[in-house]
């Protein structure tokens, strides 16, 4: 029978588990009979099958101490920057000095670098289990827990040091049609979104075709930010203060998780949700956004008059 051990919600750490095993790819980590949940996003039960589940991976030794940073949705850039970022940052204001295990998204490792940790101490998870001489975890607070905020100041501050010219970088749109064709959340025919956003200036960007550097240099000084829900709007945490952010909504999903961020930095935030009639909506996760709404916005906001 396993032990369920919390190891997200503790004091001012960090807490050290010797002789620990990570499995799968989430990274589940096992001391004897203990299961550390070191996860916001997962459930006790949930590790648990999980681990029924397993299945024997090759397995690599760690000496030292380790830090994960993988798995829990780390892939994903919002719950990178929200969740295990801050977590990263205070491990380094604490001056620790072990490994940094992180997702294999080029993101992860280019923003600890960013945030002054040593190229040595970074780490991409691979294809396999681990055995830690020594597991190491601070305390986590979800992307909506405002627990998180100075955290997260430090690292915009930290980003804009770097990145913010005080040169506008103009209107950015943020489209998801050039990925995988897997990708949900695309918009329905883009063409005629694009013949809009140009006569208000904007200009288009592909965030997987650019480095990290090369997203925050163009969205450290964007005047306004507009694209279809998804990882990438999580870039309106780096812009200057009161900005324009317009996010762009199916009506089979509305997530509004850069609302906290947009809160506090005092956007001008618009959620704008595709419109639905009574025959239901036809494009599922895809956006086919409602120009007129947008359009009678970008002209009440980006007006000269």
């Amino acid at each position: 029978m396993y032990q369920i051990y919390n190891g997200c919600n503790f004091p001012q750490g960090p807490l050290l588990f010797k002789d620990v095993f990570l499995f799968g790819e989430e990274g589940i980590p096992l001391q004897g009979n203990r299961v550390i949940n070191r996860f916001l996003n997962f459930r006790d039960d949930q590790l648990l099958i999980w681990l029924l589940h397993h299945e024997s991976r090759p397995l690599v030794a760690l000496d030292g101490v380790v830090l994960p940073l993988f798995g829990d949705w780390s892939d994903n850039f919002w719950h990178w920057c929200m969740e295990m970022l801050p977590m990263a940052l205070s491990a380094h204001e604490q001056g620790f000095n072990g490994t940094y295990l992180v997702p294999p998204v080029p993101f992860a490792a280019d923003s600890l670098l960013l945030l002054g940790i040593k190229p040595e101490q970074i780490r991409r998870v691979e294809a396999c289990d681990y055995h830690l001489q020594c597991l190491c975890l601070f305390p986590r607070q979800t992307g909506h827990d405002e627990a998180g905020t100075p955290a997260r100041g430090r690292i915009r501050a930290a980003f804009r040091s770097l990145f913010a010219t005080g040169k506008s970088s103009g209107r950015l749109y943020i489209s998801r049609n050039g990925g995988s064709p897997e990708s949900m959340r695309k918009v329905v025919d883009e063409e005629r979104l694009l013949e809009l956003l140009q006569r208000f200036g904007f200009t288009m960007l592909r965030l997987e075709e650019l480095s990290l550097s090369e997203q925050l240099s163009c969205t450290c000084n964007a005047d306004a930010l507009l694209g279809p829900h998804g990882a990438g709007m999580m870039h309106c945490a780096f812009m200057p203060e009161r900005s324009l952010v317009v996010e762009l909504f199916a009506p089979t999903y509305i997530n509004p998780c850069i609302l906290l961020p947009c809160r506090q930095l005092r956007h001008r935030y618009f959620p704008l949700t595709s419109a639905c009639h009574y025959n239901g909506y036809p494009y599922g996760y895809d956006i086919d956004p409602h120009l007129p709404t947008l359009e009678m916005t970008l002209e009440r906001e980006l007006s000269d008059n």
